[in-house]
């Protein structure tokens, strides 16, 4: 039986409600809203499916997981196991990225025997299977070609593709999402698709029009992201209401204006 509760640390106090679901070998289990997590604070809107302390040391207190609610039913034991496996190898002394990979390893193996699915370690499929997708959510009208933005199974995906896959992907940094497509998990809030989308689309941009690499592309986006969280930053370009970013203001992404505000107020600004 989950029992709602409210943080008592850090930032979120007060703000995040938490439920919990069991102590497993001396820690105890939470699920929480991704969605409200990611838009408490700027660390936290890298919250994916899962997370502890380590990764989160002001939003999550110690001793507890935090796994996303939304798909807790169908692949929390996947997330658990890799938390614990995780968390098991730190406790030995290991490596944060020899805890990682173990963590990792231990999560696709058990994916591989539930689903009974061949994990393909990024290699594509010649045509994306048709269960990936779920519905297509917007077509982009950008500069150079039409990006059309799908809903898709992230259970799949990380079956498939990438064990640690979140939230969003496109192709110039995944090669099983095609080049003219971005990927959303569908079980994300529909009322926080505008943010992803947008920090999917200018990512994609940054990486193919500027050559950004991916680490610095991604790093500028999720600023970009959060600022539209809070009505900040390029929200003023995509609405002049002060309503929050709506599905309906995405087709403004793609303005050039849009890209040169990204350029000068989040690019060039971290290289002076």
């Amino acid at each position: 039986m989950r029992t709602a509760t409210k943080t008592g640390k850090g930032p979120t106090s007060g703000k995040l409600h938490k439920a919990f679901v069991a102590n497993l070998h001396g820690w105890n289990v939470y699920c929480v809203d991704s969605s409200e997590v990611r838009s408490v604070a700027k660390p936290d809107e890298e919250f994916g499916n899962f997370a502890t302390q380590e990764e989160f040391p002001a939003l999550i207190p110690k001793g507890e997981i935090w796994l996303g609610e939304k798909s807790f039913d169908e692949e929390g034991i996947c997330f658990l196991s890799n938390a614990l496996v995780r968390l098991q190898h730190k406790g030995r002394g290991a490596s944060e990225k020899r805890a990682y990979d173990a963590g990792i390893e231990a999560e696709q193996k058990l994916r591989e025997a539930l689903s009974g699915l061949k994990y393909r370690d990024g290699r594509p499929h010649r045509r994306v299977p048709e269960n990936i997708y779920h519905e297509q959510y917007i077509t982009l009208d950008d500069p150079q070609f039409s990006i059309e933005v799908w809903r898709v199974d992230g259970n799949l995906v990380r079956c498939f593709y990438k064990t640690d896959y979140t939230e969003g992907g496109h192709g110039y940094v995944y090669p099983w999402v095609p080049k003219g497509q971005i990927w959303l998990e569908s079980g994300l809030d529909e009322w926080e698709l505008p943010f992803i989308v947008s920090h999917e689309y200018l990512e994609l941009r940054l990486m193919r029009d500027r050559g950004l690499q991916y680490d610095k592309a991604h790093e500028i986006c999720s600023q970009v992201e959060f600022d539209l969280r809070k009505g900040r930053g390029a929200k003023s370009l995509l609405s002049a209401s002060r309503r929050e970013m709506q599905k309906h203001d995405l087709p403004g992404i793609t303005e050039e204006d849009v890209f040169e505000y990204i350029l000068s107020a989040y690019v060039q600004a971290r290289t002076h």
